[in-house]
């Protein structure tokens, strides 16, 4: 019989129940040890006539087994399996981000970087099943995700992301186009597309050609831009040092977003450009490109198929669990009294002798 759990720490439960059981089985024979200090048998007999060592033993055993079957209900075990409907997964889905100097600066009601971030964050939660990637990009690019459904893996890594996640200073966009473009792999039956999230500045490389190639490997290419195209912002040296800004022939360097850079870039991919910002209530740009043209993708009625599904089999643990802890609760601590235990006999006849 093969059985799958659900929950990556199981074994850390497993441990963690491992070691109550024997915190629990420690305090027995520590209690034991501590009458037996204070009485030797015969007076503990006589001083605690309704304690039964053998009773508060077999509750032990039952409050541990207990505990260690109700750790393994939590893990999720599942075997077995029964078939269900499912419809297959239809999109692949990669984020360039870029993490230059020039996302440092303040122009998106907070550092562009950080906007950009927080909007990738939001994203996750709405994805239901899509698998995603990320490739940061400066003067070059870097695969950091490669294509996952484990958002949280996927979350981890973004958190850590900054303007020292790409090996070299300045932008280049058909870079980080190409590196997420050969990410994808071969065209199979899923429909890929790829998100640039820039403030568009563009030192070097061909992004218009490259962004071409990708339209022919059948990935749409999405702009999304962040910062101000109007007045633009200062850039800070460092993410540390906000108050200490680039310089260029002694001059505060200033950086604006490029919308006609990136609305070229898109079309070339096929896709579309939109400006960062709040389109509703509800939704920042990025979650609306996904809800209303990426998630159409996403599944099809001609994909429904059968597949078999693990049944859970956590309850049969749960109720095992519950049947001791009946047991345990019906087993008496203490034996029944003896209105007049043999001790009390002896020492009652040595008193009337």
């Amino acid at each position: 019989m093969e059985q799958y759990f659900d929950y990556f720490p199981r074994f850390t439960w497993l441990s963690l129940a491992l070691a109550a059981g024997l915190l629990l089985f420690y305090a027995h024979a520590m209690r034991k040890r501590s009458l037996r200090a204070f009485a030797d048998r015969g007076m503990a007999s006589f001083l605690a006539p309704q304690r039964s060592t053998g009773r508060q033993t077999l509750r032990t055993i039952l409050r541990v087994l207990a505990l260690t079957l109700l750790v393994v209900a939590l893990t999720g075990p599942r075997w077995g399996s029964q078939p269900i409907d499912a419809q297959k997964k239809r999109l692949d889905l990669i984020i360039c981000l870029d993490v230059s100097r020039s996302m440092l600066a303040n122009d998106a009601g907070m550092p562009r970087l950080d906007r950009a971030k927080d909007d990738i964050d939001q994203l996750l939660g709405d994805l239901g099943g899509a698998n995603i990637g990320l490739v940061t990009f400066a003067g070059k690019s870097e695969m950091v995700c490669p294509l996952t459904d484990d958002y949280e893996f996927f979350r981890l890594i973004l958190n850590e992301v900054g303007t020292h996640s790409a090996p070299l200073g300045g932008t280049d966009i058909a870079h980080a186009i190409h590196n997420a473009r050969l990410a994808f792999g071969p065209r199979l039956t899923t429909a890929r597309a790829l998100v640039v999230i820039t403030d568009g500045e563009d030192h070097t490389g061909d992004a218009l050609e490259e962004a071409r190639l990708a339209a022919k490997d059948e990935i749409t290419v999405y702009c999304i831009g962040i910062g101000d195209d109007d007045r633009g912002a200062l850039v800070p040296k460092s993410a540390r040092n906000r108050r200490d800004y680039v310089m260029y022939q002694q001059q505060q360097v200033w950086s604006k977003l490029n919308p006609q850079h990136l609305t070229a870039i898109a079309r070339a991919g096929g896709g579309e450009y939109y400006k960062s910002g709040l389109v509703n209530n509800d939704q920042r740009t990025l979650e609306w490109l996904f809800e209303n043209r990426l998630k159409a993708q996403m599944t099809s009625q001609d994909d429904e198929k059968k597949v078999d599904q693990r049944k859970p089999q956590f309850f049969w643990f749960a109720i095992a669990a519950l049947v001791l802890l009946t047991l345990e609760f019906l087993v008496p601590p203490r034996k029944r009294a003896d209105p007049l235990p043999a001790a009390a006999d002896s020492i009652v006849a040595t008193g009337s002798g």
